[in-house]
């Protein structure tokens, strides 16, 4: 449901708690989900909804790489420390103007951010600051490096991902947690290469007749 979709960015994405759904506050994102969708048909397509597919680079991500793009391209806003610039004091709930990217503030192990590809097609359409759809700034292999940087930082663990995608054969290649059914490493389900799991992946799903 909308509403399970809204808690689930909740407690993983935001990294916080999920809204009782008869409260105000799930009322008024249901309404303006709502809202946005008016006048569009069910299961339209909407000009700049989601993300592009991200092809990466046939290889193990770089972090060390990821570091130097970062400083040149993200520290500005989101601070050396990844710390991102916040509104007000820690406990007044202002927000931040730029969010924090590593560390107890941001998104969980849970979060789809928290996958490399998806981390990695979600920078190259949309960062640094400036970067505008279609025109992107960055390449690939540096899209796919400062995410690696990015996730390789601390940051708050979600519990249980071990009951995340019953169906292991859906599991995305970049989900950085087991269990896993192609036998390969987390290091690689982390960081990459991702092609080789791809490739065990239709064997698999073959062999399980999916």
């Amino acid at each position: 449901t909308i509403e399970e979709r809204v808690n689930g960015c909740m407690e993983r994405s935001m990294n916080g708690k999920s809204i009782p759904l008869d409260s105000e506050e799930m009322k008024a994102f249901v309404t303006y989900i709502h809202f946005l969708s008016k006048g569009i048909a069910v299961g339209a397509k909407v000009e700049g909804q989601g993300l592009p597919n991200f092809t990466p680079p046939n290889r193990r991500a770089n972090p060390q790489a990821g570091e130097t793009v970062y400083a040149n391209n993200c520290a500005s806003c989101h601070g050396v420390d990844g710390a991102g610039l916040r509104n007000g004091k820690p406990g007044e709930a202002k927000g931040y103007t730029f969010p924090a990217l590593w560390g107890k503030d941001t998104f969980n192990t849970g979060a789809g951010m928290n996958r490399l590809l998806t981390a990695s097609a979600y920078i190259k359409t949309n960062m640094p600051l400036g970067t505008v759809h279609g025109s992107p700034k960055l390449t690939d292999d540096e899209a796919y490096d400062v995410a690696a940087y990015i996730l390789s930082k601390p940051r708050p663990v979600k519990p249980n991902l071990d009951k995340d995608f019953p169906a292991r054969w859906n599991k995305p290649v970049d989900a950085a947690f087991g269990p896993y059914v192609d036998g390969s490493s987390a290091d690689q389900h982390k960081y990459g290469p991702f092609q080789p799991i791809m490739e065990n992946m239709k064997k698999v799903k073959k062999d399980m007749g999916k």
